[in-house]
């Protein structure tokens, strides 16, 4: 079905995320976790589940759903073909992202809204190991197989430099008019002067969403849950036009017995979640180290909120 001829969309205003809205948490790290028996190596990108084992990626959809998630996003960060080719899938774009949306598409069912993930291209423009024009046309193919498949909206996460953020945006608005979000890793600084890898702010990045017209815009991966809490009142103390967004880690991850392991509880993540609401967040979700149960205690307590 085309993107632009689902109701859902004509329906996604910013006036229903005014109460806090839950997102998801994890796709690569939470898929990789729990398939080690899977014939792949682990140096092996995620997304190549969406081919080798689909029930497993839609079976990790229908458990954030179950926790409460009202998004979901599709497992497709490396997605882009700049990053594909590093894992030897630079031909398999569209099946890979196409698959992505539809196995997420058929978890959500009507009520529940998917995003098409897009990660940054893991090239760095600045210098000069990638031009724009292909940056341009690698995130166009992206969102033209996700928007093929279904997803409701896009979502532009863990970016650092706001000049392949511009490219991302306008890369997606030649392959479909939906809603797109932007968060970027604010993973570098002190409290009073963070910034992303490439030097970017919270209020430059409110800035260019607003420039940019994008309908959401916020923080996502790159620190612990405390070390975000200064990055979420410098981005809603610029007056964002946008709906804000805030999708952390579960805390600080650390290596036990040659596993990644993140010392972030389900009730961490509840106290993170309604600090969030309580500071103007309208999507809450978890990213790297965050599960199902994280999850679902995090809904759980913004459904007790007043």
């Amino acid at each position: 079905m085309s993107s632009k001829g689902r109701p859902r969309h004509a329906a996604l205003s910013r006036e229903r995320f005014r109460r806090p809205v839950v997102y998801d948490g994890s796709k690569g790290v939470y898929l990789t976790a729990r398939l080690p028996a899977v014939d792949r190596s682990p140096s092996d990108a995620s997304e190549w589940l969406n081919l080798l084992s689909p029930e497993a990626v839609r079976q990790m959809h229908r458990e954030y759903i179950d926790a409460g998630s009202q998004i979901i996003q599709t497992n497709t960060f490396n997605g882009n073909r700049l990053r594909l080719e590093v894992y030897g899938l630079g031909d398999r774009v569209r099946e890979v992202n196409l698959a992505a949306a539809r196995l997420a598409r058929e978890a959500a069912g009507e009520d529940v809204l998917v995003a098409g993930a897009i990660g940054p291209s893991g090239k760095l423009l600045a210098m000069g190991e990638v031009d724009e024009r292909a940056l341009l046309a690698a995130f166009a193919e992206q969102a033209t197989a996700l928007a093929e498949g279904g997803v409701d909206l896009f979502h532009l996460e863990t970016m650092a430099d706001l000049a392949e953020a511009r490219a991302a945006v306008e890369g997606v608005r030649r392959a479909s008019d939906l809603p797109l979000l932007l968060t970027m890793s604010f993973d570098t600084g002190k409290p009073e002067a963070l910034r992303t890898m490439m030097g970017v702010t919270p209020a430059q990045l409110v800035e260019a969403a607003g420039e940019m017209g994008l309908f959401g815009l916020g923080a996502n991966c790159g620190r612990s849950l405390e070390g975000y809490q200064e990055v979420v009142r410098a981005l809603a103390q610029a007056q964002p036009e946008g709906v804000l967004i805030a999708k952390f880690n579960a805390g600080i991850p650390r290596v036990e017995g040659g596993q990644v392991v993140y010392d972030g509880t389900p009730e961490r993540m509840a106290a993170y979640a309604l600090w969030c609401a309580e500071n103007s967040v309208g999507i809450i979700g978890g990213c790297c180290g965050s599960t199902p149960r994280h999850i679902e205690a995090m809904a759980r307590a913004l459904e007790q909120m007043a």
